[in-house]
């Protein structure tokens, strides 16, 4: 059951990756304006390069071949481990997405961790007094939540957390209070969503029938919680965490623009703005990989905690 879970993951990671390289040269050969006249810009810091400066770099970066061909050399130099060099910076792909993967990694597991933090109690608590006030909060912060963009919820952070209290710098890299306002901004989302399975599957434990029973034998109500409902409860908030976490890597790209972090969002960021084929191809192609091992984990984690799952691959 375990091999053919990684097999067919495998296999969906080879699909995806040949999706998203298609995709990316789709919209690089669709996208106005000529890359390397774009880099040179950029590079020569003059808005007309000279023509042959720019017919070289055209010959360079492959953009004289038919796409096709393009799309072949590039994933052959992929297969043997190697995504090209930025235009902007000379320095290799892997270099630079090396460079800002900690950043985006570090952003989103502490935003993962914020959510589970808050959402998981107040789920919890809503459960245990439906209908009760915290039980409307928690209705109420989770249509808030789910209704304000990350935009806003960032300006709405910076101005309390930066600005008014002054607890938090607002922009840049250092310590972990540069991640904390970049983190609570990308969990809001999460958290709306997460406070309600949590809230629906502890509703949903609870009517259980050995619950139930536990309740006949006239046990206490804080331990039937705390020793059978929460850890069967549990189980589909961790799932749907786990599969988040790979989108929190793609909300990473807003995020980090705005909150100024050197990660693989604002990467992919710059690299699509300055048309730096290379990079913008090395960063979809790593967010892929990235979102199809998160799968790969999540689904290995349920085959082990989950019964039904295991029996099902029996």
């Amino acid at each position: 059951m375990i091999r053919r879970i990684i097999l067919n993951r495998l296999f969906q990671m080879i699909q995806v990756m040949v999706g998203i390289s298609l995709i990316t040269f789709t919209v690089i050969s669709l996208s106005p304006g000529d890359p390397a006249e774009i880099t040179l810009r950029a590079t020569l810091g003059t808005e007309s390069p000279p023509k042959e400066a720019v017919a070289i770099l055209h010959k360079e970066m492959g953009l004289d071949d038919p796409w096709y061909v393009s799309y072949l050399k590039w994933i052959s130099r992929v297969v043997h481990g190697d995504l090209g060099y930025s235009y902007q910076t000379k320095r290799s792909t892997i270099e630079e997405i090396r460079y800002a993967l900690p950043t985006t990694f570090y952003l989103a597991s502490l935003s993962l961790l914020f959510s589970a933090i808050i959402a998981i109690p107040l789920g919890i608590a809503a459960a245990l007094r439906q209908n009760g006030p915290v039980d409307h909060l928690c209705r109420l912060t989770s249509i808030v939540c789910l209704s304000s963009p990350e935009y806003f919820i960032a300006i709405v952070f910076m101005l309390i957390g930066g600005i008014y209290l002054g607890i938090f710098p607002v922009a840049g890299t250092g310590g972990i209070e540069y991640f904390i306002l970049p983190s609570l901004t990308l969990s809001v989302g999460l958290i709306a969503i997460t406070a309600r399975i949590m809230r629906t599957s502890m509703i949903e434990t609870l009517e259980q029938d050995y619950i139930r029973t536990a309740r006949a034998k006239g046990l206490n109500r804080r331990k039937i919680i705390q020793r059978h409902a929460l850890k069967n409860a549990l189980l589909p908030v961790i799932i749907y965490m786990g599969t988040q976490f790979g989108w929190l890597f793609g909300g990473a790209v807003t995020i980090e623009s705005i909150f100024a972090l050197p990660g693989l969002g604002r990467l992919l960021v710059n690299s699509v703005s300055s048309m730096d084929i290379m990079v913008m191809q090395g960063c979809m192609l790593t967010f892929a990989v990235i979102v199809v091992l998160i799968n790969l984990f999540v689904d290995l984690v349920q085959f082990y905690l989950d019964p039904s799952v295991r029996a099902q691959g029996e």
